[in-house]
């Protein structure tokens, strides 16, 4: 049963901090850009921010219950 959570959690919060991801990148995308125009620091800060949203919680699921 403790399976079939961490799956249905885990998926609706990928999909949840995938939006999130988004809706912050709005505000802090244009200031990004601003510093740099290369893409690889583009996507460097995409990544960070999505592992801020999705791999902290993920990482505390794991600690707490796994």
């Amino acid at each position: 049963m403790f399976t079939f959570f961490t799956i249905v959690f885990g998926l609706i919060w990928a999909v949840a901090s995938f939006i999130l991801l988004f809706k912050v990148w709005d505000s802090i995308g244009p200031a990004v850009l601003s510093i740099s125009k290369s893409h690889v620091v583009q996507m460097a800060a995409m990544a960070i921010v999505w592992l801020v949203i999705f791999g902290i919680p993920a990482w505390l699921w794991m600690k707490i219950f796994g």
